[in-house]
């Protein structure tokens, strides 16, 4: 991003024809910042939208996980974690 130097009068009164040129040049770059703002302000929210969706996925697999979970008794899931590794080891 490139910055704009603004000037400093010094001495006596600036010449008027200047003092606008000076003031249309700041008002461009202002606009083109705002714009700059804008755009970047439009990508925050779609990013944030897009951090909702998967935070309410990710929400949704741990119920069905917990539910599932509830469902089946606990020396089950020791069973088949056991299983799981001696299938793990003979590979």
């Amino acid at each position: 991003m490139t910055e704009q130097a603004t000037s400093i009068h010094t001495g006596s009164a600036a010449d008027p024809e200047t003092l606008r040129e000076e003031l249309a040049r700041n008002r461009e770059e202002v606009l083109r910042l705002r714009d700059l703002l804008i755009g970047k302000d439009a990508e925050l929210g779609s990013l944030k939208g897009q951090v909702a969706q998967l935070e309410a996925g990710t929400a949704r697999l741990l119920n069905i996980v917990t539910r599932v979970r509830s469902l089946l008794p606990g020396f089950v899931w020791s069973t088949a974690s056991a299983l799981l590794r001696r299938l793990g080891r003979q590979s």
